[in-house]
């Protein structure tokens, strides 16, 4: 994956240096949520990333709560409904709760 993915055309030097620094250091899976993240710029439940990979087990969830703990994806502080009626996390790139 290409880190300017991971910050906006205005950002600051530092946040173009912490992209790139931690690019290296992803796996492939991680780098696919990262990209999806990055078109989903209103965020994503695991559920839509998972329909999105077509991939209905832990995987990408798993990958998802990675990039949570290195805080590159955080909670949005919102919830959408799921067709179950069922609460989900929406998630976003932290960029993009920053600017939010």
């Amino acid at each position: 994956m290409d880190f300017r993915n991971l910050f906006r055309r205005n950002s600051r030097k530092t946040s173009i240096d912490a992209a790139e620094s931690i690019t290296p250091h992803l796996t492939d899976i991680q780098n696919a949520v990262i990209s999806y993240a990055t078109l989903m710029t209103t965020g994503f439940t695991d559920d839509q990333m998972n329909r999105h990979f077509q991939h209905y087990g832990s995987t990408y969830r798993t990958r998802r709560a990675e990039l949570t703990a290195k805080n590159i994806i955080v909670d949005s502080g919102k919830v959408s409904r799921l067709p179950s009626g069922r609460n989900a996390t929406v998630w976003v790139l932290a960029q993009y709760k920053e600017q939010s």
